[in-house]
């Protein structure tokens, strides 16, 4: 939708091209709204700001898209070294962007306060400004997915340190210099941020539209009223509203990649006792009754209705075909090994004398949403109705990400609930986040000898050897029923075709969305 400004009479008789155009961009909300990307999840860079690296709209690669022409490693992965761009400039004036720059951001993204995920990798390093345009991280152990850590699901967004000198954190609270080619205009809290197009970026990229509105909006119902009322021009629909959507003229555009991975994990399934207390008396702590929730899943009858067959099988989460790791052979005997079989179900809950040998046989769910991931409330809702189906017991928790995060960082979070991997992992940072020691409080499996395993993988530097490890870690988790996978999946957005002609951008973040200056408005 084009939204004009001064729309009195004068105006539309003006040409549209010389008219203010807004695109306005509906996602689910964020845990949090600020402008300090350390104090988020990293869920939601600001379209302002940029990091070293970039992702190709269209192979969803890494590029020099970001700040970054160039960068190189050592032979044992233990040194990134990256040049800058000397063009690149920060908005509202703030300078060039150095190495000192990028200095100043790995520091404020580091710190105590952070909440971003995978930061410990980041927090290993030794950064040297070598000179103006040039940084060097330094390690003690081989560092393989370093790239995919500055691009996809970006660890580190570059601030400027001139701007923190003259105004501190609360420049950055209120107008924070950014390199992207938008400029960071405000937050309404709890509705949105507003975003203006720089028509004259350094960079030579420019948006074809003057004003970028991001509104976070959870209530699906909502969602599809603002886009049949003209009153958003992209939203991101759940699926099983997107038919309506479709009926009434608006088109479907995908991610030109695979954004995201999906599963429902068990909360606090914690075996090492290095990591602190045990969880005692959690019913899903016995293999017999996690494989009866993996066998009490319809998955077809569940992908259908969640992704209208647009996905692509998931045998284990974290595990993708274009990383090392990667066992074919599990695919080949996922119907046989976790296929749906109610029956099946039923007797492995017999065996392990569910519900009465557990003091509190009742299962919570959570459901929740996240950006890029409207389908989120719908897993849960479905996931209850099979699991009770067979005699699970269960209880619906609503809550929200911030309240999810406080929970596990406390390891207490003991619940059934749907995650993303998004954008998908390598194998080494998928494991790490989800199913190591390396993220604790907030890991989901914390088993003393996949946390073996896992510190041969991350201290090899030969491929070889790396893939092996990985597909032998995957197959430990496969066979322990650890989670209950679903599917790999595409970013979706519905749209106004009156408005928007089209978008590319690889699904490469954690929300799916990202390449918002190439929304091709429509004539």
């Amino acid at each position: 939708m084009r939204h004009l400004t001064g729309a009195t009479a004068l105006a539309a008789m003006l040409p549209l091209a010389a008219m203010a155009q807004e695109v306005t961009v509906v996602m689910d909300p964020i845990a949090s709204e600020s402008t300090l990307y350390w104090e988020t999840e990293g869920a939601f860079m600001l379209p302002s700001l940029q990091g070293l690296v970039g992702n190709n709209p269209e192979t969803g690669k890494f590029d020099n898209s970001g700040l970054a022409s160039s960068w190189e490693t050592n032979d044992d992965l233990t040194s990134w070294t990256f040049t800058l761009k000397p063009e690149a400039t920060f908005s509202g004036g703030w300078g060039k962007v150095t190495a000192a720059d990028v200095v100043h951001s790995v520091n404020l993204h580091t710190g105590d306060d952070s909440r971003l995920s995978g930061i410990a990798n980041l927090r290993a390093a030794t950064v040297t400004a070598v000179d103006d345009h040039t940084v060097r991280f330094d390690f003690d152990s081989p560092q393989a997915d370093f790239l995919f850590l500055l691009a996809g699901r970006g660890v580190l967004a570059i601030y400027s340190k001139a701007q923190f000198d003259a105004e501190g954190l609360g420049g950055y609270k209120t107008a924070p210099a950014g390199t992207g080619p938008f400029v960071y205009d405000g937050t309404e809290l709890g509705q949105g941020m507003t975003f203006s197009a720089v028509k004259d970026h350094w960079s030579g990229i420019s948006a074809d539209y003057d004003t970028l509105s991001i509104r976070f909006v959870g209530e699906a119902a909502t969602k599809l009223a603002m886009l049949l009322s003209n009153e958003a021009d992209v939203v991101s629909l759940p699926r099983e509203l997107q038919p309506q959507a479709l009926d009434e003229g608006f088109e479907i555009i995908r991610s030109t990649q695979g954004a995201s991975q999906t599963a429902l994990v068990f909360g606090a399934l914690y075996t090492d006792p290095e990591g602190g207390e045990l969880p005692q008396g959690l019913p899903w702590a016995d293999v017999r009754v996690r494989e009866a929730m993996n066998r009490a899943l319809d998955r077809e009858q569940m992908l259908e209705a969640l992704y209208s067959g647009r996905t692509e099988a998931l045998p284990v989460f974290t595990m993708d075909e274009q990383y090392e790791g990667y066992t074919p052979e599990l695919s080949a005997q996922f119907d046989q090994d976790y296929g749906y079989d109610p029956e099946r179900a039923m007797e492995l809950l017999a065996e392990a004398g569910y519900p009465e040998a557990f003091d509190n046989p009742v299962i919570p769910i959570i459901l929740t949403s996240l950006p890029g991931n409207p389908e989120f409330p719908l897993i849960s809702e479905m996931a209850q109705a099979f699991f009770e189906s067979v005699g699970l017991q269960t209880e619906m928790r609503e809550m929200d990400g911030a309240s999810i995060l406080a929970a596990r960082r406390a390891r207490n979070a003991p619940w059934v609930m749907p995650v993303r991997n998004a954008p998908i992992r390598p194998a080494q940072l998928g494991l790490q986040v989800y199913f190591s020691k390396v993220n604790r409080p907030t890991a989901y499996v914390d088993s003393p000898e996949i946390n073996a395993m896992f510190d041969q993988l991350a201290a090899a530097t030969d491929m070889d050897e790396r893939d092996a490890l990985a597909s032998d870690i995957f197959t430990m988790l496969y066979q322990d029923y650890s989670h209950m996978p679903l599917a790999k999946i595409f970013a979706e957005v519905t749209v106004d075709p009156d408005s928007i002609e089209s978008w590319t951008f690889p699904g490469s973040t954690s929300s799916g969305l990202s390449h918002y200056h190439l929304i091709k408005t429509a004539d």
